[in-house]
């Protein structure tokens, strides 16, 4: 990238998906409200402006959903797609179950499985992070939580990883998104109905969606839509975040060796990953009313990003922000957003990252990435690997 002239960044561009940060890094020192012409949307890259957007959820909307573009129409609700009082009825239904006294019961199956997954791999000295374990380990957890049973759960995966797919340079949804989204529709449509009939259900997200329709309080639509959204953000980030921190880590051996030393500090590195290299690059928003930032008026009707990955490299929040340190441990970032969308997941998904680092640094700590051969998706919201080999010493 060029260091003068007019900055020029497209987050749809497959090009920049190997390291915007340099794009980010300058846009908060040249440009820290910046305008795509060729699209038509803003973004902001400054701790303290997406901070206030967050908070501000009635200039700053959600009902056109988390993307960049503008709302494609019609599709079955989710409450990530709204402001209140839709989104305070469905996100009040779901709380309790995601509350993280719940969510630290999953921890002993969650290391259960990470383990089965690295065991299975340790004589051949060899793993994909992602395809053989990532990949798997959070759809099997979530599953737990939205009832896909195992025999499904590779099908509903690959569903999810055909929604947020973004064709190179293309600004809008493509054929492979449209068949994810079909796909994974009338995949919860003939769930919700078959254990619709259940006398004794178990006390799950599913479950609990299916009662409250039964009590009126939600349809049949908002319980289809409840499940492609917890299919994918329940699977999706952590995913790709695990894929991230595997990275730093072999990037920076010294970091990766204090955590062999004391485990204890793995929950902070988690942190610092999320600031650093959180998987989440940023959340769409719709501008409700005109609103002046920096000395730029975003209009009204208008889309603009919060790119909260840049915000957490902000140097005017952060101490050397451009350093991966695992000491760090800041829990004032935006990988998980704040205010009332703040992600449901975020218990569930440091949990997961935390058990994973704990079994992956203990069985195989020396691990090597061969970069050459990996692969990453391609989205302007989602930033992670779909292959990451990896050697290491066979047990």
């Amino acid at each position: 990238m060029a260091s003068t002239g007019k900055i020029e960044f497209s987050p749809y561009d497959h090009a920049v998906h190997d390291d915007p940060y340099p794009y980010y890094a300058r846009m908060r020192e040249e440009e820290p409200v910046y305008f795509n012409e060729e699209h038509g949307f803003w973004l902001l890259t400054k701790w303290e402006d997406c901070w206030n957007a967050f908070r501000d959820f009635k200039t700053f909307s959600s009902i056109q959903g988390p993307a960049l573009e503008a709302d494609q129409g019609g599709g079955y609700p989710m409450f990530i797609n709204s402001d209140p009082p839709d989104h305070t009825r469905i996100r009040k239904l779901l709380s309790p179950l995601m509350v993280p006294e719940r969510i630290a019961a999953l921890e002993d199956y969650t290391r259960q499985k990470a383990r089965s997954l690295l065991e299975a791999k340790l004589a051949s000295g060899s793993i994909d992070l992602i395809q053989d374990f990532s990949a798997i380990l959070p759809m099997d957890v979530i599953s737990t939580m939205i009832h896909v049973p195992p025999e499904d759960q590779d099908k509903v995966r690959g569903w999810a990883d055909d929604l947020i797919f973004v064709e190179d340079g293309v600004f809008g949804v493509n054929k492979r998104q449209i068949e994810g989204y079909f796909n994974l529709s009338a995949y919860f449509d003939e769930l919700a109905k078959k254990l619709r009939e259940n006398d004794n259900p178990p006390e799950d997200i599913f479950h609990a969606l299916i009662q409250a329709e039964k009590d009126g309080k939600v349809s049949h639509d908002d319980i289809i839509g409840s499940g492609i959204l917890l299919a994918v953000a329940g699977n999706e980030t952590t995913t790709k975040l695990i894929g991230n921190m595997a990275f730093r880590l072999w990037q920076h051996k010294d970091q990766r060796q204090m955590l062999i030393d004391d485990p204890a500090l793995i929950a902070s590195a988690v942190e610092e990953t999320l600031r650093y290299d959180g998987s989440t690059q940023m959340i769409g928003r719709l501008v409700t009313k005109d609103v002046e930032i920096r000395g730029k008026t975003l209009k009204q009707g208008q889309r603009v990003g919060m790119c909260i990955i840049s915000a957490s490299r902000d140097e005017d929040r952060y101490d050397n922000a451009e350093t991966y340190d695992v000491t760090r441990g800041a829990r004032d970032h935006m990988a998980f957003g704040t205010g009332i969308h703040s992600c449901l997941g975020a218990a569930l998904a440091r949990l997961e990252v935390r058990v994973c680092f704990e079994e992956i640094l203990r069985l195989i700590p020396d691990y090597e990435l061969d970069i050459a051969n990996s692969d990453r998706t391609h989205n302007p919201n989602v930033r992670g690997y779909t292959h990451l080999p990896a050697s290491f010493t066979p047990a």
